[in-house]
């Protein structure tokens, strides 16, 4: 990954803005604010990197670790942002990337957009990565084995991987399978100080406060209702 600079004071205040959001949250769960409820399984990546890829070189294939999960942890059945992170190493060094559910248009691809089930519409990073090229979005597309959801038993990835200068077209650079259920693993992902590629400082300025509140509570916890019984 390459360096980041700190980012414009403008968009390193809003990032301390969007972090006053989940903070409470997690303090209230005791947990994570944002995806709190996830399935975590093992599958194999596939990322097609050098000539003839979008990708920079080198490529990747090998195992990954998968969770897939809902932004605000709503019942199953509502509307909600479905993420798929993964993880997989390099040299020992992890590479986190995290899909969210979006629009697959030239706009869209940077828009949430909820829905009921996982697999009925596209994933992207939403923020571009950073490369020699310029900047690059990766983002996936249900592939004939997906099914179920964070609750089901029988959950199942199948990604076809894509990639596109923002505002050009997506091109095929990749393949995520994950079958294996793993019930003990409860991973935390950062997908800006793990990046697979280099990040952009103003990126980076605007989502690692707000990571880091969702995970470290900044208020105390607060018996109520609904987690006195957890």
């Amino acid at each position: 990954m390459t360096g980041r600079s700190p980012g414009p004071l403008p968009v390193r205040v809003l990032g301390g803005l969007l972090a006053l959001v989940p903070a409470p949250v997690a303090a209230l769960r005791r947990g994570r604010a944002l995806h709190p409820q996830g399935a975590t399984l093992h599958g194999t990546l596939e990322l097609a990197g050098g000539p003839g890829s979008p990708l920079p070189a080198p490529g990747y294939r090998g195992p990954a670790l998968v969770r897939v999960s809902r932004a605000a942890g709503l019942p199953p059945g509502l509307p909600d942002v479905h993420g798929v992170a993964v993880r997989w190493h390099v040299d020992g060094a992890p590479r986190d990337l995290l899909l969210s559910g979006t629009g697959a248009g030239r706009a869209g691809r940077f828009v949430l957009v909820p829905r009921r089930r996982p697999w009925t519409g596209a994933f992207s990073t939403i923020m571009p990565f950073r490369t020699s090229g310029g900047p690059l979005l990766l983002g996936a597309v249900p592939g004939p084995g997906a099914f179920g959801d964070v609750h089901d038993g029988d959950l199942r990835v199948d990604l076809v991987l894509l990639a596109a200068r923002p505002g050009g077209p997506w091109q095929r650079c990749g393949r995520l399978v994950a079958t294996e259920r793993d019930h003990t693993a409860d991973p935390r992902f950062d997908p800006v100080l793990h990046a697979p590629y280099g990040t952009y400082g103003w990126a980076a300025a605007l989502r690692l406060p707000a990571y880091a509140a969702s995970r470290q509570p900044l208020l105390p916890v607060v018996e109520t209702p609904w987690t006195k019984h957890r």
